[in-house]
């Protein structure tokens, strides 16, 4: 049952952050997605569309089912190898609901305050900032490092 300004059921929250921690899991000082708290924010994000709301909905239950059919009553108790397993699943099953889930989850993550502290990002003061022309080389340092996301 949902509350106050909850759209989705508890089970449903236990789902999708379990799902949000196999998307951006939890890496040095990093906290996984679902950790963080991105479950609000991918709720709020879908709480304003039904046809959204609707594919979360249908969305949550595949991941359940999924994790059903890897062994366990519940997506949430699997082992993090079972989970992915069972993602893979629904993304290849449900590809639209798949790809809308991570894009929240990418939204929630990096734009989520606590994230810049740990990555060394601030935001400039709108007031003052006075933009510079674009230096190529400077994204050099980020072309040579392996990626920091991870699709499951």
């Amino acid at each position: 049952m949902t509350t106050g300004s909850q759209l989705f059921t508890e089970q449903q929250r236990q789902i999708l952050r379990a799902a949000l921690n196999r998307i951006i899991p939890a890496e040095g000082q990093l906290p996984g997605a679902g950790d963080l708290g991105i479950a609000d924010f991918v709720e709020q994000a879908v709480s304003g569309d039904p046809k959204l709301r609707r594919l979360f909905t249908d969305g949550l239950a595949h991941i359940e089912i999924a994790g059903v059919r890897h062994g366990s009553t519940s997506f949430s108790e699997l082992s993090d190898e079972a989970k992915e397993g069972a993602l893979r699943d629904v993304e290849a099953n449900h590809p639209s609901f798949f790809d809308t889930l991570v894009r929240q989850c990418y939204n929630g993550y990096y734009t989520n305050p606590q994230v810049f502290d740990l990555i060394g990002y601030s935001l400039p003061d709108p007031a003052s900032y006075q933009a510079t022309p674009f230096e190529e080389e400077l994204l050099e340092p980020q072309r040579g490092r392996a990626p920091f996301w991870r699709r499951v």
